[in-house]
């Protein structure tokens, strides 16, 4: 990393830490939950379908999203606009910036894919399921793979609105209290464990099925 992306962190950190710091008496949870309920619904679902696409992180919208509409029109709501973020990143990624993306990833030392033909699902469901790359990297990176749309859109993004029910229903629990929903995020947590597990099983066996003479 370049010397001055480095110094521009940590001048970010060492600005969001004085922040917290200054304002620690102020933000409780109750004063979290609060500014959460106060946020305009139009304001917030229109932040919501065009932020991460531009690289704001997913997770503090879900969490605002289940303190501000609870679970189910939460869900409804992150539904829409997971499926909007996949129409419009495929969009993107095919149109005349398709060259500049594929410039960016190899920038950032992440070669576009190749893909069989037969592998696409299995894929596509790995790459969603896996956490850390940033969220819109990942959306602009696996349309780049040439996955069609239907299973780009369809495949993927029902993946990564499984994983959403986790932060959107653990605020809506916060706010309402309703322990419910925690146990309903840690048995999404498991199965994802469990199927990403015995996704990569099935990965592995038929890659070594292929490899065997």
């Amino acid at each position: 990393m370049k010397a001055w992306k480095i110094i521009a962190w940590v001048a970010v950190a060492a600005l969001l830490g004085w922040l917290v710091y200054a304002n620690r008496e102020s933000l409780t949870k109750e004063s979290i939950i609060a500014y959460g309920k106060s946020l305009p619904a139009v304001w917030f679902i229109l932040a919501f379908l065009f932020l991460p696409l531009l690289g704001f992180p997913l997770s503090i919208l879900l969490i605002l999203a289940g303190i501000r509409f609870g679970l189910g029109w939460g869900m409804a709501i992150t539904t829409a606009c997971i499926y909007f973020h996949h129409l419009a990143a495929y969009w993107i990624s095919h149109s005349y910036l398709d060259e500049r993306l594929r410039r960016l990833a190899e920038k950032r030392g992440h070669k576009v894919p190749e893909i069989d033909e037969g592998n696409r699902v299995w894929y596509t469901v790995l790459f969603a399921s896996v956490h850390g790359p940033p969220y819109a990297f990942k959306l602009y990176l696996l349309a780049l793979t040439g996955v069609p749309f239907r299973i780009y859109c369809w495949v993927g993004g029902t993946v990564y609105i499984l994983f959403c029910i986790i932060p959107v229903g653990a605020a809506a629990a916060a706010v309402h209290m309703d322990v419910t929903w925690i146990y309903v995020g840690i048995v999404v947590i498991s199965a994802g464990v469990l199927i990403g597990k015995w996704l990569r099983k099935r990965k592995q066996a038929a890659a070594d099925g292929t490899s065997s003479p």
